[in-house]
């Protein structure tokens, strides 16, 4: 069995907008963040146990298989019968533990915000063997039933796992659509995460957009649309194209640095974005 290795991805939005007179910013809670990596980690391990669970489950009803064809070659006779009843119940019992197993394993799932996509395909995996398990059992149990082997409880038992089974098939179907839905919501909020956006102009360009008024930056109605929207993970430098540029934002110093080219123009480099963006996810540069 395949071991499974989920990815996680844990998003914290940080927009804020900076300036003087009257703007607000929103800090990021570094104990918050780790408080909730720490939660996905613990979900994660909680799912790969449910699953390592399952997949124990089923190697050991290959196992107790095994035995009863052993058994069968045997003779179906005295303490042979009664072992073969053993062996059939131990299978059925363990059948409706991997059943309540994996209905666990779906619950756990619809109650996670974790990207679970990489666990469908091992979910349909542990329902293709319970399937192929329950149509084996089925087949041994007419072997046996034509030899006289007395198994009808245990017989009609697995029947009802074949019902079981045609409901976790539904249930699996709601759950990749769950799954599905929750992965355009990640994509989502992860794309919000990385969003920022930055201007550069004159100062009369900057008035003109209401960006800067009276020495103020970001004032009440500043024209957003003006703005260049970038994805900071993808964006390390911003060429400005002038002999003269000043960064009016808040940027933390040691975040960033103001290039000079060969032709004397600046070119703006971010060296650490976590820490450029962490104050204000808006860039304002007034330029000559």
């Amino acid at each position: 069995m395949k071991n499974i290795c989920l990815f996680l991805i844990v998003g914290v939005v940080m927009l804020t907008s900076c300036g003087q007179g009257g703007r607000k910013e929103n800090l990021v809670d570094g104990d918050s963040v780790g408080r909730i990596i720490d939660q996905k980690n613990a979900e994660i391990n909680n799912l790969l146990g449910t699953v390592n669970d399952i997949q124990d489950g089923l190697r050991q009803i290959t196992e107790a298989q095994g035995r009863i064809n052993e058994l069968k070659r045997e003779g179906a006779e005295g303490s042979a019968i009664n072992d073969i009843n053993e062996q059939m119940a131990f299978i059925r019992r363990t059948m409706e533990i991997n059943n309540e197993r994996i209905a666990e394993l779906q619950k756990q799932l619809q109650n996670s915000n974790i990207n679970v996509n990489n666990l469908r395909q091992t979910i349909e995996s542990l329902q293709m063997q319970l399937n192929e398990k329950t149509l084996q059992i089925e087949q041994l149990t007419n072997e046996l039933a034509e030899r006289d082997i007395k198994i009808k409880d245990q017989a009609n038992q697995i029947s009802t796992l074949t019902d079981d089974n045609a409901n976790l098939t539904q249930d699996k179907a709601n759950l990749a659509q769950a799954n599905e839905a929750k992965a355009r919501t990640i994509g989502q909020q992860d794309k919000e995460l990385n969003r920022a956006w930055y201007v550069f102009g004159t100062k009369r360009e900057l008035k003109d957009h209401n960006i800067l008024n009276s020495g103020d930056v970001l004032t009440q109605g500043f024209n957003r649309s003006y703005f260049t929207e970038i994805d900071i993970r993808n964006v390390s430098s911003i060429p400005l194209g002038s002999k003269s540029a000043k960064i009016l934002t808040t940027h933390p110093a040691k975040s960033y640095s103001l290039d000079k080219n060969s032709d004397k123009t600046y070119t703006l480099r971010i060296t650490d974005a976590a820490l450029f963006w962490s104050v204000s996810r808006y860039l304002v540069i007034v330029v000559k």
